[in-house]
């Protein structure tokens, strides 16, 4: 078994160099649109207060100046500019990384810890594949590693997103979500609804259903779901199913609970099936990359940088995110965004799996 897995890690997986770099632009994109939090409100709470979980922080009670914070807030936006525009992706990845973990370490150490962190992984394990030969306006060469390295840390992904769901499975089974006594996912609908008074969208709809099989199916359908994916990594097939399983599933909290995970469509992206995508719709993404991210444009990369860059110290200005909230703006709901973002990525992957059987049954077909 420990020999099959030794072979996955550097076999499952075989993007290519254009998706590789396509990622590279969509997932720093991704993140520049979700938007990044300036912790230094850290610095106006007293030392005492500071309550840091098991971390680099917990040898420390000391809290930094707001200057501090505000230059990591700017340096992690700088970071993730260059690594869009592949101006040393690798190094700028890991510093975005380590700047993050430190301000969300103060961020918890006063606070609620939250596991948005997990969805900002890619960033950086993703830097250590070959991701940046193309589409960059200052692209790396091929190396002889690249077979290797364009498959492991896919894997290497894949294995900690289904742990860490999971572990929400876990967590669920020793909670007592099992027992046919009591009606968990009942019990949370009700405590959102009426506890924190968020009732919109389906809200109501699922407070006038007192079928009890219906919330007890609820409870074992998610258990079993999130439990599964302790395996569902060792099959990449299956673990694309499971992932268009887990956007329905996140599409069902959002309409329940009024809960959105658009942050985490980012990091599923990765796991897109290239190869059943339609030809003419690759070769024209392919086209315009290419286009745009060129070697002799290096010039007009690093202005847009600095452009851009200037923009968000001087009128705090995230220009991506602006654009796409002013367009979600435009449909009149604070749930726009998430319904869009999941209905269409649950969407996009269904039409992908569809995609994927009919490609089976004509080589069936063929044979």
């Amino acid at each position: 078994m420990i020999e099959k897995i030794k072979k996955l890690v550097f076999t499952s997986y075989k993007p290519s160099y254009e998706f590789l770099a396509f990622y590279r632009i969509f997932f720093s994109l991704y993140l520049l649109w979700m938007g990044i939090s300036n912790a230094d409100w850290v610095s106006y709470i007293p030392a005492s207060a500071m309550q840091p979980p098991i971390s680099i922080l917990s040898f420390t009670d000391t809290v930094p100046a707001s200057w501090f914070f505000t230059v990591c807030y700017y340096g992690m936006y700088l970071c993730l500019l260059l690594i869009l525009i592949g101006f040393k992706p690798r190094g700028f990845a890991i510093t975005y990384m380590v700047i993050y973990l430190i301000t969300s370490n103060y961020a918890f150490s006063f606070g609620k810890i939250d596991h948005t962190f997990v969805y900002a992984l890619p960033i950086v394990v993703m830097a250590f594949s070959p991701w940046n030969t193309t589409y960059s306006f200052f692209p790396e060469p091929e190396k002889e590693t690249d077979i290797l390295s364009r498959s492991w840390p896919m894997f290497l992904l894949s294995m900690f997103l289904g742990f860490g769901i999971f572990t929400a499975g876990l967590a669920k089974i020793l909670g007592g979500w099992l027992n046919t006594d009591i009606q968990s996912t009942q019990i949370f609908f009700y405590q959102y609804r009426y506890g924190v008074g968020w009732h919109d969208l389906m809200s109501d709809t699922f407070d006038k259903i007192n079928s009890r099989f219906f919330w007890e199916f609820l409870d074992y359908s998610t258990v079993i779901f999130e439990s599964v994916f302790i395996i569902a990594f060792l099959k990449p097939k299956f673990f694309r199913l499971m992932i268009l399983i887990t956007l329905f599933f996140h599409l069902n909290v959002l309409l329940m609970f009024n809960i959105a995970f658009t942050y985490a469509v980012g990091f599923y992206a990765l796991f897109i099936p290239t190869r059943v995508l339609p030809s003419t719709f690759k070769m024209k993404i392919k086209n315009f990359l290419q286009a745009v991210f060129r070697p002799n444009y290096k010039l007009l990369g690093i202005a847009f940088v600095i452009l851009y860059f200037l923009l968000i110290i001087f009128f705090d200005c995230n220009a991506i995110n602006y654009i796409f909230n002013q367009f979600f703006s435009l449909f009149g709901s604070a749930y726009a965004s998430s319904l869009i973002i999941l209905g269409g990525s649950f969407l996009f992957g269904g039409y992908l799996f569809i995609r994927s059987l009919r490609s089976i049954s004509d080589k069936k077909g063929y044979k």
